[in-house]
Protein backbone atom coordinates (compact mmCIF):
# COMPACT_ATOMS: atom_id res chain seq x y z
CA UNK A 1 0.00 0.00 0.00
CA UNK A 2 1.19 3.26 -0.97
CA UNK A 3 2.29 5.53 2.41
CA UNK A 4 3.23 8.78 1.46
CA UNK A 5 3.60 9.51 5.13
CA UNK A 6 5.78 6.61 5.60
CA UNK A 7 7.89 7.84 2.52
CA UNK A 8 7.80 11.57 4.17
CA UNK A 9 9.06 10.62 7.45
CA UNK A 10 12.06 8.20 6.04
CA UNK A 11 12.87 11.39 3.31
CA UNK A 12 13.22 13.90 6.17
CA UNK A 13 15.44 11.78 8.15
CA UNK A 14 17.95 11.01 5.33
CA UNK A 15 17.87 14.27 4.69
CA UNK A 16 18.39 16.05 8.20
CA UNK A 17 21.10 13.71 9.27
CA UNK A 18 23.20 13.98 6.53
CA UNK A 19 23.09 18.14 6.79
CA UNK A 20 23.62 17.71 10.59
CA UNK A 21 27.10 15.36 9.63
CA UNK A 22 27.67 16.78 6.35
CA UNK A 23 27.90 20.69 8.02
CA UNK A 24 29.46 20.81 10.64
CA UNK A 25 32.32 18.21 8.09
CA UNK A 26 32.26 21.24 5.68
CA UNK A 27 32.32 23.95 8.69
CA UNK A 28 36.14 22.00 9.58
CA UNK A 29 37.56 22.06 6.45
CA UNK A 30 36.57 25.48 5.67
CA UNK A 31 37.62 27.01 8.95
CA UNK A 32 40.75 25.53 8.73
CA UNK A 33 42.45 28.14 6.46
CA UNK A 34 41.56 31.79 6.88
CA UNK A 35 41.49 31.47 3.22
CA UNK A 36 38.33 29.61 2.92
CA UNK A 37 37.08 31.07 6.69
CA UNK A 38 35.88 34.13 5.22
CA UNK A 39 33.45 32.44 3.21
CA UNK A 40 31.44 30.88 6.13
CA UNK A 41 31.85 34.42 8.10
CA UNK A 42 28.48 35.01 9.34
CA UNK A 43 26.73 32.24 9.09
CA UNK A 44 24.55 30.60 12.07
CA UNK A 45 25.95 27.20 11.84
CA UNK A 46 25.54 26.46 15.65
CA UNK A 47 21.91 27.41 15.32
CA UNK A 48 21.26 25.07 12.00
CA UNK A 49 23.13 22.24 13.65
CA UNK A 50 20.87 22.76 16.77
CA UNK A 51 18.15 23.08 14.94
CA UNK A 52 18.43 19.80 12.96
CA UNK A 53 19.15 17.93 15.36
CA UNK A 54 16.08 18.58 17.54
CA UNK A 55 14.24 18.28 14.17
CA UNK A 56 16.38 14.77 13.74
CA UNK A 57 15.09 13.42 17.53
CA UNK A 58 11.40 14.70 17.08
CA UNK A 59 11.95 12.56 14.03
CA UNK A 60 13.65 9.48 15.21
CA UNK A 61 10.85 9.16 18.09
CA UNK A 62 8.25 9.77 14.96
CA UNK A 63 10.35 6.73 13.16
CA UNK A 64 9.96 4.68 16.21
CA UNK A 65 6.12 4.86 16.62
CA UNK A 66 5.63 4.12 12.83
CA UNK A 67 8.19 0.80 12.70
CA UNK A 68 6.62 -0.58 15.86
CA UNK A 69 2.94 -0.23 14.28
CA UNK A 70 4.01 -1.75 11.07
CA UNK A 71 5.78 -4.92 12.41
CA UNK A 72 3.02 -5.04 15.04
CA UNK A 73 0.01 -4.41 12.46
CA UNK A 74 -1.83 -1.96 14.55
CA UNK A 75 -2.84 1.63 13.89
CA UNK A 76 -0.02 4.24 15.02
CA UNK A 77 -2.98 5.95 17.34
CA UNK A 78 -2.47 2.38 19.21
CA UNK A 79 0.76 2.19 20.07
CA UNK A 80 1.76 1.97 23.69
CA UNK A 81 4.30 1.98 25.69
CA UNK A 82 4.64 -2.20 25.51
CA UNK A 83 4.82 -2.25 22.38
CA UNK A 84 7.42 0.35 21.91
CA UNK A 85 9.68 -1.30 24.48
CA UNK A 86 9.27 -4.56 22.60
CA UNK A 87 10.27 -2.55 19.31
CA UNK A 88 13.20 -0.65 21.12
CA UNK A 89 14.71 -3.93 23.06
CA UNK A 90 14.13 -6.53 20.75
CA UNK A 91 14.70 -5.41 17.09
CA UNK A 92 17.94 -4.14 15.39
CA UNK A 93 16.21 -1.69 13.94
CA UNK A 94 14.60 -0.25 17.10
CA UNK A 95 18.08 -0.45 19.38
CA UNK A 96 19.35 1.40 16.07
CA UNK A 97 17.14 4.14 16.84
CA UNK A 98 18.00 4.43 20.86
CA UNK A 99 21.77 5.01 19.87
CA UNK A 100 20.79 7.67 17.40
CA UNK A 101 18.72 9.40 19.86
CA UNK A 102 21.36 9.10 22.38
CA UNK A 103 23.93 10.41 19.74
CA UNK A 104 22.09 13.04 18.68
CA UNK A 105 21.04 14.61 22.41
CA UNK A 106 24.67 13.76 23.03
CA UNK A 107 25.29 15.85 20.09
CA UNK A 108 23.35 18.80 21.59
CA UNK A 109 24.92 18.77 24.94
CA UNK A 110 27.87 20.06 22.76
CA UNK A 111 26.69 22.39 20.99
CA UNK A 112 24.97 23.71 23.49
CA UNK A 113 28.38 23.74 25.74
CA UNK A 114 30.11 25.27 22.41
CA UNK A 115 27.51 28.34 22.16
CA UNK A 116 27.81 29.46 25.68
CA UNK A 117 31.54 29.73 24.68
CA UNK A 118 30.75 31.75 21.53
CA UNK A 119 32.77 29.81 20.02
CA UNK A 120 31.78 27.74 16.91
CA UNK A 121 35.19 26.13 15.33
CA UNK A 122 36.01 23.73 17.73
CA UNK A 123 32.55 22.38 18.14
CA UNK A 124 32.87 20.82 14.63
CA UNK A 125 35.06 17.50 15.01
CA UNK A 126 33.32 16.31 17.63
CA UNK A 127 30.02 17.57 16.48
CA UNK A 128 30.49 15.81 12.54
CA UNK A 129 31.94 12.51 14.52
CA UNK A 130 28.44 12.14 16.59
CA UNK A 131 26.12 13.28 13.89
CA UNK A 132 28.12 10.62 11.64
CA UNK A 133 27.18 7.77 14.20
CA UNK A 134 23.56 9.12 14.21
CA UNK A 135 23.55 9.02 10.38
CA UNK A 136 25.37 5.49 10.47
CA UNK A 137 22.05 3.91 12.09
CA UNK A 138 19.70 4.75 9.22
CA UNK A 139 21.71 2.01 8.30
CA UNK A 140 19.33 -0.54 9.95
CA UNK A 141 16.43 1.19 8.39
CA UNK A 142 17.01 -0.53 5.06
CA UNK A 143 18.07 -3.15 3.16
CA UNK A 144 22.08 -2.91 4.18
CA UNK A 145 21.37 -4.76 8.13
CA UNK A 146 19.69 -7.94 6.20
CA UNK A 147 22.10 -10.08 5.35
CA UNK A 148 24.02 -12.57 7.25
CA UNK A 149 27.80 -13.74 7.84
CA UNK A 150 30.71 -12.31 6.27
CA UNK A 151 28.65 -10.95 3.41
CA UNK A 152 26.05 -9.62 5.59
CA UNK A 153 29.05 -7.27 7.63
CA UNK A 154 30.15 -6.29 4.23
CA UNK A 155 27.05 -5.09 2.94
CA UNK A 156 26.00 -3.46 5.93
CA UNK A 157 29.39 -1.75 6.23
CA UNK A 158 29.05 -0.56 2.43
CA UNK A 159 25.62 1.07 3.82
CA UNK A 160 27.58 2.92 6.24
CA UNK A 161 29.66 4.32 3.83
CA UNK A 162 27.51 4.62 1.13
CA UNK A 163 24.97 7.06 4.04
CA UNK A 164 28.24 8.98 5.15
CA UNK A 165 29.72 10.03 1.50
CA UNK A 166 26.49 10.67 0.69
CA UNK A 167 25.84 13.44 3.77
CA UNK A 168 29.27 14.97 3.27
CA UNK A 169 28.32 15.82 -0.67
CA UNK A 170 24.89 16.64 -0.10
CA UNK A 171 25.70 18.81 2.51
CA UNK A 172 28.49 20.23 0.84
CA UNK A 173 26.14 20.98 -2.32
CA UNK A 174 23.43 22.94 -0.15
CA UNK A 175 25.85 25.06 1.74
CA UNK A 176 27.95 25.88 -1.49
CA UNK A 177 24.23 26.73 -2.67
CA UNK A 178 23.47 29.01 -0.07
CA UNK A 179 27.00 30.54 0.27
CA UNK A 180 26.39 31.37 -3.42
CA UNK A 181 22.63 33.06 -3.22
CA UNK A 182 24.03 35.15 -0.31
CA UNK A 183 27.36 36.39 -1.94
CA UNK A 184 27.51 39.50 -3.51
CA UNK A 185 28.67 39.46 -7.45
CA UNK A 186 31.40 41.85 -7.08
CA UNK A 187 35.22 41.30 -8.00
CA UNK A 188 36.04 43.76 -4.76
CA UNK A 189 34.18 41.08 -2.47
CA UNK A 190 36.91 39.38 -0.45
CA UNK A 191 34.52 36.58 0.48
CA UNK A 192 33.50 36.05 -3.50
CA UNK A 193 37.33 34.98 -3.94
CA UNK A 194 37.26 33.24 -0.51
CA UNK A 195 34.37 31.09 -1.48
CA UNK A 196 36.44 30.50 -4.72
CA UNK A 197 39.12 29.16 -3.12
CA UNK A 198 36.83 27.01 -1.01
CA UNK A 199 34.83 25.78 -4.43
CA UNK A 200 38.86 24.98 -5.50
CA UNK A 201 40.01 23.46 -2.60
CA UNK A 202 36.91 21.43 -1.52
CA UNK A 203 36.95 19.51 -5.37
CA UNK A 204 39.78 17.27 -3.44
CA UNK A 205 37.45 15.99 -0.65
CA UNK A 206 34.21 15.71 -3.49
CA UNK A 207 36.32 13.04 -5.25
CA UNK A 208 36.92 11.38 -1.84
CA UNK A 209 33.21 11.63 -1.57
CA UNK A 210 32.38 10.10 -5.12
CA UNK A 211 34.76 7.36 -5.19
CA UNK A 212 33.57 6.21 -1.72
CA UNK A 213 29.61 6.27 -3.18
CA UNK A 214 30.75 4.09 -6.26
CA UNK A 215 32.53 1.60 -4.16
CA UNK A 216 30.44 1.20 -1.84
CA UNK A 217 27.39 1.38 -4.11
CA UNK A 218 28.65 -1.28 -6.25
CA UNK A 219 29.48 -3.69 -2.84
CA UNK A 220 26.18 -2.94 -1.62
CA UNK A 221 23.09 -3.32 -4.59
CA UNK A 222 25.30 -6.20 -6.16
CA UNK A 223 25.19 -8.39 -3.17
CA UNK A 224 21.72 -6.83 -2.56
CA UNK A 225 20.34 -8.36 -5.95
CA UNK A 226 22.80 -10.82 -6.30
CA UNK A 227 24.67 -9.63 -8.83
CA UNK A 228 22.19 -9.36 -11.05
CA UNK A 229 21.87 -7.70 -13.88
CA UNK A 230 18.53 -8.68 -15.11
CA UNK A 231 16.67 -7.50 -11.50
CA UNK A 232 17.29 -3.79 -12.41
CA UNK A 233 14.96 -4.19 -15.39
CA UNK A 234 12.43 -6.35 -14.02
CA UNK A 235 11.49 -5.29 -10.96
CA UNK A 236 9.80 -1.89 -9.35
CA UNK A 237 13.07 -1.72 -7.18
CA UNK A 238 15.41 -2.17 -10.07
CA UNK A 239 13.52 0.57 -12.28
CA UNK A 240 14.14 2.76 -9.38
CA UNK A 241 17.87 1.99 -8.72
CA UNK A 242 18.44 3.12 -12.88
CA UNK A 243 16.85 5.92 -12.37
CA UNK A 244 18.77 6.99 -9.67
CA UNK A 245 21.84 6.15 -11.18
CA UNK A 246 20.79 8.53 -13.58
CA UNK A 247 20.12 11.24 -11.36
CA UNK A 248 23.46 10.16 -9.64
CA UNK A 249 24.87 10.77 -13.15
CA UNK A 250 24.08 14.21 -13.49
CA UNK A 251 25.13 15.06 -10.23
CA UNK A 252 28.82 13.73 -11.30
CA UNK A 253 28.40 15.81 -14.68
CA UNK A 254 27.70 18.84 -12.77
CA UNK A 255 30.19 17.99 -10.07
CA UNK A 256 32.95 18.10 -13.26
CA UNK A 257 31.60 20.98 -15.02
CA UNK A 258 32.01 22.70 -11.67
CA UNK A 259 35.20 21.91 -11.30
CA UNK A 260 37.11 21.68 -14.67
CA UNK A 261 34.86 24.93 -16.19
CA UNK A 262 32.53 26.88 -14.08
CA UNK A 263 34.89 27.50 -11.09
CA UNK A 264 37.85 28.26 -13.45
CA UNK A 265 36.02 30.53 -15.01
CA UNK A 266 34.98 32.31 -11.83
CA UNK A 267 38.72 32.84 -10.72
CA UNK A 268 39.44 34.04 -14.09
CA UNK A 269 36.69 36.27 -13.72
CA UNK A 270 37.65 38.27 -9.99
CA UNK A 271 40.45 39.49 -11.94
CA UNK A 272 38.36 41.50 -14.27
CA UNK A 273 35.73 43.74 -13.44
CA UNK A 274 32.49 42.24 -13.48
CA UNK A 275 32.27 38.40 -12.71
CA UNK A 276 28.68 38.54 -12.07
CA UNK A 277 27.82 36.21 -15.19
CA UNK A 278 30.13 33.73 -13.58
CA UNK A 279 28.54 33.94 -10.66
CA UNK A 280 24.72 33.18 -11.69
CA UNK A 281 26.63 30.90 -14.11
CA UNK A 282 27.52 28.54 -11.30
CA UNK A 283 24.87 29.21 -8.80
CA UNK A 284 22.37 28.18 -11.21
CA UNK A 285 24.65 24.85 -11.81
CA UNK A 286 24.92 24.24 -7.95
CA UNK A 287 21.02 24.56 -8.21
CA UNK A 288 20.74 22.00 -10.67
CA UNK A 289 23.24 19.60 -8.50
CA UNK A 290 21.12 20.32 -5.60
CA UNK A 291 17.50 19.73 -6.95
CA UNK A 292 19.47 16.02 -8.10
CA UNK A 293 20.59 15.51 -4.99
CA UNK A 294 16.76 15.86 -3.54
CA UNK A 295 15.19 13.72 -6.08
CA UNK A 296 17.86 10.87 -5.45
CA UNK A 297 16.81 11.26 -1.75
CA UNK A 298 13.33 11.10 -2.41
CA UNK A 299 13.95 7.68 -4.98
CA UNK A 300 16.17 6.11 -1.61
CA UNK A 301 13.36 7.05 0.92
CA UNK A 302 11.15 4.42 -1.47
CA UNK A 303 13.97 2.35 -2.54
CA UNK A 304 14.22 0.71 1.01
CA UNK A 305 11.12 0.17 1.56
CA UNK A 306 10.55 -2.30 -1.83
CA UNK A 307 12.16 -6.11 -2.30
CA UNK A 308 15.35 -5.87 -4.44
CA UNK A 309 13.94 -8.91 -6.24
Amino acid sequence: MFDLSAYALRFLEYLVLMVLFGVPLFGWFGSRRSAHADALAGWPLMGVLLVSATVGIVLTGADVVFKAAGIMGMPVADVDRASLGWYLLETSGGRAAMARGALLVALMFVLGWHRRRGKVEPAFPLAATLAGGALATLAWNGHAAAGEGLSGAIRLAAGIVHLLAAGGWIAAVLMFLAILLRGKETSGNGRLRSTHDLLHAFSAMGTIFVGALVVSGIAHYGDLTAWSVSTLFQSTYGKLLLFKLVLFGGMLGLGALHRWVLVPRLGRALTSADPAQQVRALRRSVAAEAVLAILILIVVSVLGTLSPV
